[in-house]
């Protein structure tokens, strides 16, 4: 089973509401978020363990994976390919 991570997600600042589109790291909690517009330096609200979590448009990809909000994908059906044999290849080094 694979899960639909997010890897992206748009923090928004709380002081000057400026969006920023960042990519999450899949194995790390972002603690400190420096707004790239004021440069005011955010930290997570009380309760969330990172800035994604608190400011951003997807959580990070910790907290989607003990969320029981994301979905499993499906996996896809196993196709099975035609068994033509192949015939009449020539080589390169001739």
């Amino acid at each position: 089973m694979k899960m639909h991570l997010h890897n992206q997600s748009t923090v928004t600042c709380n002081n000057c509401g400026h969006n920023e589109p960042e990519n999450m790291p899949l194995d790390a909690c972002v603690y400190l978020y420096e707004c790239r517009s004021c440069s005011t330096l955010m930290t997570p609200q009380a309760g969330d363990c990172c800035i994604f979590c608190s400011r951003g448009s997807h959580p990070c990809p910790t907290s989607q994976r003990e969320s029981k909000s994301y979905y499993v994908m499906p996996q896809p059906a196993l196709q099975t390919l035609d068994a033509t044999p192949i015939t009449n290849q020539s080589s390169m080094a001739s």
